[in-house]
């Protein structure tokens, strides 16, 4: 098999002749052929989970299985280095060393090599993946700018979502039901077509309540979470190549905190399609992918946060087509080059013109070298070119020159890093690099008036001017295997610089005065300033006796408030009092074959958090520390069925989903069916 081939190779195990494949990798076959999970996000050829010359986390298909966690950031929440606040019950961000806060775009979110991550608000809906948990082969954790490989938005931190792959027939399905209105149906089948072709189709259906909403907050009548997905994927194999053309459809439909704080009621409908070309060759293998993802998403649906209560729909459009090359300079050296263009289009009737768009062009290069068999140097570098436009009829009333929106930029992301065996089994990780988040389309171009009732009408509104926002990372790792046992330490440093925030309510020293004819107040995105995060993160694993244990603690510190946090605060961003200082994991499984069980207990420190009052005023809100406990227990009748009775936050601690929503408990009991 190809992937096998690549491999050997890339695990330093093959000999000279073996060729280089390029993205088709059968993970489960590499994993099990050394021995622990093997990656492709961080240098972008598989490597094993230990040897990357980053901070890298990889959640395998059975850590998946066994887990109390019910989505995937539920699954990420109990990972060092990683903060995940459910915001409301369909509502998560995810935030990879501090910078908490809502529609985090600084984090980028694939499945298979594609981006979910949503380019109109730069956010990522996690209930809009279009996979279902069940489906995946290992989620792949990258923390630390990762852009050099991936391009804009991966500027703190890259998951990669990787999907299972089969040859055979088989066949998945989950039922699952609980307290808070909760429903769950999922299934995927494989279907051999013939020697070296496959179909694959998955479909799933989730249904649960909104959490209790505090009186004290300005929320519309809220509904509850519903999200459907159905997808499909053809592959076959044609010698020492591959060719897969997908697709898939998914909607979801929850109540949301929007940058500005304000709870919302959206609905969002997403498709997608995606074809791609892999070939081995004799010096290596060569890649082609593309995939169009479109969005429709409607905001403030019988909600409060659209003028006289109507909803403010967006159309995103997003072509994204790339090419890479991966070169064998020898059997353990490589080298890689890659070019992509993206074009992102955005369409509303809220925003200054009928669509704005942009163009990026991108060029790439890895470097992987092990000068000795106890040294590994890599470097990557990417230089991406941006081109912002706008076109259509032009919103009244016209606050920015159109001739502003036409201009063009161009940023270099860099990786690089070191890694030094010392003794038989421990590592010394030295890495930096830079990676840029890109505004989003509706901070570049919104225009939204304000609903609440004022003397001049003011009009919230991106501004084509916004640059890239710069994350500069730096870290120093160890990791040891003592037996059974892997012991990792990090230290790690990110500062950002000219962060964009939402605006809040204290507007009054920056609102532009428009005569148009009409006086109208313009209050804007707007880069508001510099902060820096720095901590360490200490994790353990192993097993003992027939219990398999998981430990970490993380302390992040972070610099700088960039709103003011006093009444009334002026943008809704606070990095340093919204991220928490301290979290700790311990996670505790046992598998007896016929039955399993597993419990997370998890401690976050206190924070606060941003939120609209009643009286329409933006207020940061305590959320108490917690400890919380998840569990799972699950029994196999046979080899093909089995039951689980799962729950979230037993513990009842209000301070447990990190918003100023308090989080219940969840409780549910299902069935997973494996032909």
């Amino acid at each position: 098999m190809a992937a096998s081939r690549f491999g050997v190779l890339a695990l330093g195990a093959a000999v000279t002749a073996t060729p280089v494949a390029a993205q088709s990798v059968d993970y489960s076959a590499l994993s099990a052929m050394v021995g622990e999970p093997v990656t492709t996000s961080v240098t972008g050829k598989p490597q094993r989970a230990s040897e990357v010359p980053a901070a890298a986390t990889i959640i395998t298909a059975d850590e998946i299985a066994r887990s109390p966690a019910r989505d995937v950031p539920g699954l990420l929440k109990s990972y060092a280095g990683v903060d995940v606040h459910r915001w409301t019950a369909g509502q998560s961000d995810v935030a990879v060393r501090g910078g908490v806060q809502t529609y985090n775009a600084r984090l980028l979110v694939l499945v298979d090599g594609r981006q979910v991550y949503l380019d109109h608000y730069g956010m990522t809906d996690w209930n809009l993946l279009g996979v279902q948990l069940e489906d995946i082969q290992q989620i792949e954790l990258v923390r630390g700018p990762a852009a050099a490989l991936f391009g804009f938005n991966a500027a703190s931190g890259v998951v990669n979502i990787i999907t299972k792959r089969g040859d055979t027939a088989s066949a998945r399905a989950t039922a699952a039901a609980g307290d808070h209105g909760v429903s769950r149906l999922a299934a995927t089948a494989t279907l051999p077509l013939g020697t070296g072709v496959r179909a694959k189709l998955t479909a799933g259906r989730l249904r649960e309540d909104e959490r209790r909403v505090p009186a004290g907050l300005l929320a519309p009548a809220v509904g509850d979470v519903a999200a459907d997905q159905v997808s499909g994927e053809l592959s076959a194999r044609v010698g020492a190549g591959e060719a897969v053309l997908g697709g898939g459809y998914a909607t979801n439909r929850q109540v949301e905190f929007l940058p500005s704080q304000l709870l919302s009621n959206q609905r969002y409908r997403s498709g997608t399609v995606h074809a791609g070309l892999t070939q081995d060759t004799g010096w290596g293998g060569v890649s082609l992918n593309s995939y169009v993802n479109w969005l429709d998403a409607d905001y403030g649906v019988a909600g409060s946060d659209a003028p006289q209560g109507a909803s403010s729909p967006f159309a995103n459009r997003i072509v994204v087509a790339k090419a890479a090359a991966l070169y064998r300079l020898d059997t353990v050296n490589t080298l890689r080059v890659g070019g992509e263009y993206r074009n992102s289009r955005l369409r509303g009737t809220s925003q200054f013109a009928e669509t704005i768009a942009y163009d990026v062009g991108s060029l790439d290069a890895m470097l992987d070298l092990h000068p000795s068999a106890r040294v590994a140097l890599s470097a990557a570098g990417r230089v991406d070119r941006l081109w912002l436009g706008q076109s259509g009829a032009l919103i009244q009333p016209v606050l920015d020159d159109p001739a502003a929106f036409d201009r063009a930029l161009t940023r270099f992301s860099f990786n690089a890093a070191v890694v030094v065996q010392v003794g038989e089994s421990g590592r010394v990780r030295l890495n930096g690099g830079r990676g840029y988040q890109l505004p989003s389309l509706v901070s570049f171009g919104l225009r939204l008036p304000l609903a609440v009732p004022t003397p001049v009408p003011i009009v919230v509104t991106g501004s084509p001017r916004m640059r890239p926002v710069a994350v500069w990372s730096g870290e120093l790792g160890y990791t040891q295997s003592l037996g059974g046992t892997r012991l990792e330490a990090t230290a790690f440093y990110t500062r950002t610089q000219d962060a964009i925030a939402s605006p809040g309510d204290g507007l009054e020293p920056h609102l532009e005065l428009f005569l148009t004819p009409a006086p109208v107040l313009a209050a804007r995105f707007a880069a508001v300033g510099d902060f820096a995060t720095y901590g360490t993160e200490w994790q353990a694993s192993g097993r003992l006796a027939a219990l398999d244990w998981r430990v970490n603690y993380t302390w992040t510190q972070t610099d700088g408030d960039l709103a003011g946090i006093v009444p009334p605060i002026e943008y809704a961003l606070a990095p340093r009092v919204t991220t928490p200082r301290h979290k700790a994991n311990v996670a505790l499984g046992h598998d007896a074959g016929r039955w399993y069980a597993g419990a997370v207990a998890r401690y976050t420190s206190a924070t606060r958090q941003f939120a609209f009052s009643a009286a329409q005023q933006l207020r940061l809100y305590r959320v108490d520390a917690a400890v919380a406990l998840d569990a799972r227990l699950g029994y196999r009748l046979t080899p093909a069925i089995e039951l689980f009775a799962a729950g979230e936050n037993l513990t009842l601690a209000d301070g447990a989903a990190g918003s100023p929503i308090a989080a219940d408990r969840r409780v549910r009991g299902g069935m997973r069916l494996s032909l």
